[in-house]
């Protein structure tokens, strides 16, 4: 009898825990993931702005219609796209790379996103490191300067259009970006006598591109670019290492007389998705006033999106 009772005791308690199992995991189901993911800082961008067209943007996706991917390598993008349907993303903005990395190793961000060569550097440094997301999103990175400098920008931009004219800019790019596996060699800058000296301010935060080596030397594509122009310019090239964060502060404040701009030139493409436009891209072209671009040297056309 006791033997009877204690099973229908048992029976009852398994019934309990299942209903209420399976009732949190319904909860789960029905509230949506966040996803933390870290993205270096974008001057001129407010975080909370930032983050508020991230949520009109999920807001948009959670209706929206699909198209078939019209462009190489879209169905990565759309498939990011669709993600916000079941997660909500919360940006942690990074003014180091080193920073950001760490937050991933720590479990403090879920993923970072960053240019596609920067991920492969990372990936080829650490295998734990994968791509979760490839997302179509051009980009490019040109030299600021002072609005009151328009005479150096156009210096520079003279050197830019006959460096990709002779070619040099291509070698440039396969010697450290295409054919790189390794860190960044040092560049050195050729010095002359009695030339005017121009400061330019390197963060590191973009390797191999911006790269800076851990005897605190700058190395790298951006590096061997500058080489070329105080070459052909003729003066005498100085590097500051400061955070991406303060780029434009050192500029402003004449510490530096160049700085790199990394940007978006278009956003994330939403062009397979029925929306109008997409919110978040108006907070991503990394404009500030008080900063004159010259013309990109360099473009690339995808982020991607790290985990492990």
């Amino acid at each position: 009898m006791r033997t009877k009772k204690f099973l229908t005791t048992l029976m009852l308690v398994v019934f309990v825990l299942t209903a209420l199992s399976s009732s949190a995991f319904a909860e789960r189901r029905r509230s949506r993931e966040v996803q933390t993911i870290g993205v270096l800082s974008y001057l001129g961008t407010d975080p909370e702005v930032f983050q508020e067209k991230v949520n009109e943007l999920g807001k948009l996706l959670a209706g929206a219609t699909m198209r078939a991917a019209s462009i190489p390598g879209m169905n990565d993008t759309i498939r990011f796209l669709n993600s916000f349907r079941k997660s909500k993303y919360e940006v942690k903005f990074y003014d180091s790379l080193t920073n950001m990395v760490l937050a991933l190793d720590s479990d403090k961000v879920k993923v970072i996103s960053v240019p596609e060569y920067t991920a492969r550097y990372l990936m080829n440094n650490d295998p734990d490191y994968i791509v979760l997301f490839a997302i179509v999103m051009p980009s490019s990175i040109s030299f600021g300067f002072r609005n009151d400098n328009n005479a150096l920008c156009e210096e520079f931009n003279k050197a830019i259009r006959s460096m990709k004219e002779d070619g040099t800019l291509k070698a440039l790019e396969e010697k450290y970006i295409t054919n790189s596996n390794a860190d960044p060699e040092a560049v050195a800058f050729e010095k002359f006598d009695g030339a005017d000296k121009i400061t330019i301010a390197v963060t590191g935060d973009i390797p191999p591109i911006d790269y800076i080596a851990a005897d605190g030397s700058a190395a790298g594509y951006n590096t061997a670019v500058l080489s070329e122009i105080g070459r052909r310019l003729h003066k005498n090239i100085e590097v500051l290492s400061i955070e991406a964060g303060a780029r434009t502060s050192s500029l402003v404040s004449g510490k530096a007389d160049v700085i790199f701009w990394y940007r978006s030139t278009k956003g994330i493409d939403t062009s397979a998705v029925d929306i109008k436009d997409n919110p978040l891209n108006s907070v991503m072209n990394d404009a500030s006033e008080g900063v004159l671009l010259s013309e990109p040297y360099y473009e690339w056309q995808r982020n991607l999106l790290l985990t492990f």
